[in-house]
């Protein structure tokens, strides 16, 4: 039997699609490595295909400053397909096989084949999973055009829940309508959230790996967190009622108003419901959108501890 992406640990059983070969028009994009998290990676690609109706285009990238020469690539492609036969993967697929830097050629294969979304790995919380994010998923996030699911390993069980920050511009319709089919999908629960927040200025910084504020911004942030006690909540809440209302959605939610700076509300709503998936939307590929993905997406990334998915609006 088929599986649908284990959201909360738990897989799902669906029916089979035993067909393999590359004649759907839409793909998903995988990039593998050598690692262990790899065989999850396959069956959880397999599982979103399946959801998305589309094939899979697995990418294996070989660095040539690794031992490389040219005579050693039939060895490597056929390593590389029968690790992927292993898994028994019911979708349709196809094993593609570059040499090179391993995010110039997602970003080429991306350009190339226009995926439906990228999946890719995170690993452990280590030195090495900072470098590996900072080369790879870092660099697809901020110059891909497409939604990235990063996907994220954990012993820890999660709740059956997924944690959708928005902030009212048009693609947190999208982001929303989104969230909505792959809560129904999952039988999950939808958390929205809002933070009004407090602004940052040039001379009063957020330390992103530290996670320390300078005092005065601290202390401004404690004043802010008073005003959830006062009126303001209660006509932010009512904003964001209302906006929810107006999506039609159809998965059960609840809504949440938080005051302060974003990536650091949204990662105490993470680490306080441990949701199994956070969705967030990056917005055009402009100066103030690479400023967003600098201080909201790119700290969650390497920060939050579920799986995290970044829609995009191709747009």
């Amino acid at each position: 039997m088929e599986i649908s992406p284990a959201f909360n640990g738990i897989s799902i059983e669906i029916s089979p699609t035993p067909v393999k070969g590359g004649s759907m028009e839409k793909t998903l994009l995988v990039p593998l490595d050598n690692t262990e998290v790899s065989e999850k990676m396959i069956k959880e690609a397999d599982a979103w295909a399946k959801h998305l109706g589309c094939q899979i285009s697995f990418l294996h990238v070989i660095n040539p400053n690794y031992s490389w020469g040219e005579e050693k690539k039939p060895l490597f492609e056929e390593r590389f397909e029968k690790a992927v036969e292993a898994c028994q993967v019911k979708s349709e697929y196809e094993v593609l096989f570059r040499v090179g830097k391993p995010y110039p050629k997602i970003l080429e294969l991306e350009k190339e084949l226009t995926p439906e979304m990228i999946l890719m790995a995170a690993h452990d919380h280590t030195v090495l999973e900072r470098l590996f994010l900072g080369s790879n998923t870092d660099h697809v996030l901020h110059h891909g055009h497409t939604g990235v699911m990063v996907y994220k390993d954990f012993s820890e069980i999660l709740e059956n829940k997924i944690l959708v920050p928005i902030d009212y511009t048009e693609i947190s319709h999208e982001l929303l309508r989104r969230a909505d089919e792959w809560a129904l999908w999952n039988d999950a629960e939808m958390l929205v959230m809002h933070v009004d927040e407090v602004p940052e200025y040039s001379g009063n910084s957020y330390m992103m790996e530290s996670g320390f504020y300078r005092q005065a911004d601290q202390a401004k942030a404690d004043q802010i967190e008073l005003r959830e006690h006062d009126h303001d909540l209660h006509r932010l809440q009512s904003i964001l009622d209302s906006f929810v209302e107006k999506q039609n959605l159809q998965a059960p939610r609840e809504t949440f108003i938080r005051f302060g700076t974003p990536y650091v509300k949204i990662l105490d709503m993470q680490k306080a419901h441990k949701p199994a998936m956070l969705m967030m939307a990056a917005h055009s590929h402009t100066a103030i959108g690479r400023m967003l993905m600098g201080s909201n997406t790119d700290y969650l990334v390497h920060h939050a501890n579920c799986p995290m998915l970044i829609f995009k609006d191709k747009d």
